[in-house]
Parts: structure tokens; C-alpha cells; sequence
């Protein structure tokens, strides 16, 4: 699994781990059942404190994304793909709520928010479903 962390960004290193991980698992890098490395080995690889690693790894194993099994190693878990989606349009919807009350709060109309929606369909080349 290779992972491409940014040394100048605010995020803290473990959430870059865990963003990292959670885009393989969107872009089908990383399916369920591929076993993830371990600790040492991440930490070695990224070139980080394995307490960060660590840290980055229990949260992703409390998320069910990693399943740990006692002798064998830290695998991706059966589900995750679904358990991903599920995570990031519930965050999706929460970012486009908190965006909505701005807009509402601005004056926009309910016309001109379909408008962008719209337009932003049309620049990825695809068409809005009415």
C-alpha cells in the first residue's frame, strides 16, 4: 500500500495515514482481504514515529476499515468498500447541509443552488439526473 503523505500540511500525520487509506479503498487500490503492513513496516516506508502509525491504525481498526487477526497480521476489511462509501457521503452530506444554511443565509434561492449543481455535472462531462 503506498501512501503519500504532505510533511507542510496542518493535518496531523496518523490523519493523513487515514485519509490515504480510505482514498486506496475508494480508487479500488486497496479490496478487501489485502493485508496491510505492519506498524514497523509502515512506519519505516512513510518514515515516521510508529506511534503515529499506530495511532492511524487503531482508529482505522475502530472504524472496522482494518481487522486484526492475533498471529497473522492487520487485513482490509470484507465490507470495507461499502463501509467507506457510506462514511464519506454521510460526511459529504454534513459539508452540503452546513453549505446550504450559508447559502440560505446569503440569499441564494433554491434555483440558483440547482443552477451550480448543474453546472458543476456539466464540468465532470456528465449530466445531472433530474
Amino acid at each position: 500500500m503506498h501512501i503519500i503523505l504532505n510533511p507542510t500540511s496542518n493535518q496531523p500525520i496518523y490523519e493523513q495515514i487515514i485519509y490515504e487509506v480510505k482514498r486506496r479503498v475508494l480508487q479500488g487500490v486497496v479490496v478487501a482481504g489485502d493485508q496491510v503492513p505492519s506498524v514497523r513496516e509502515m512506519s519505516s516506508q512513510l518514515t515516521v514515529n510508529p506511534n503515529t502509525v499506530s495511532k492511524a491504525y487503531k482508529e482505522l481498526e475502530r472504524e472496522g476499515i482494518f481487522v486484526t487477526y492475533r498471529g497473522k497480521g492487520t487485513f482490509i476489511a470484507e465490507d470495507v468498500l461499502e463501509l467507506v462509501k457510506e462514511k464519506e457521503v454521510g460526511h459529504l452530506k454534513e459539508q452540503a447541509e452546513a453549505l446550504f444554511v450559508k447559502a440560505m443565509q446569503a440569499g441564494m434561492t433554491k434555483e440558483e443552488l440547482k443552477q451550480w449543481i448543474e453546472e458543476f455535472f456539466k464540468e465532470e462531462g456528465r449530466e445531472s439526473d433530474d
